[in-house]
């Protein structure tokens, strides 16, 4: 079995205020690649943060078309993947918790 880069399988994190609060019940929100799957996910999070998650959902979200005004012509958004990953209460991440209170 040929070994992927976890850098390459989660792009990026979600910071849109639904992931924040989710955030707080343990749950953290990630754009993964559209090839990957919940074992190659699982296996990425556990590597890049040291954290066995208790389960990954996916969901894929379809590419819409938008339209540039300026030029009249269509701009193709393509699909992404976005992962949920649940781990237990009392773990957290440190670099996706942004500190609302003062």
């Amino acid at each position: 079995m040929k070994k992927i880069n976890p850098n390459k399988i989660l792009v990026t994190p979600i910071l849109s205020e639904k992931a924040l609060v989710e955030q707080q019940n343990g749950k953290y929100s990630f754009w993964a690649t559209l090839s990957s799957n919940k074992h190659q996910i699982s296996q990425a999070f556990e590597e890049v943060f040291g954290i066995k998650p208790l389960s990954v959902n996916t969901t894929i979200i379809k590419g819409k078309v938008k339209t540039d005004y300026k030029k009249r012509l269509p701009i193709f958004k393509s699909n992404r993947k976005k992962a949920l990953i649940t781990v237990k209460k009392d773990q957290k991440i440190d670099l996706l918790n942004l500190s609302t209170q003062k």
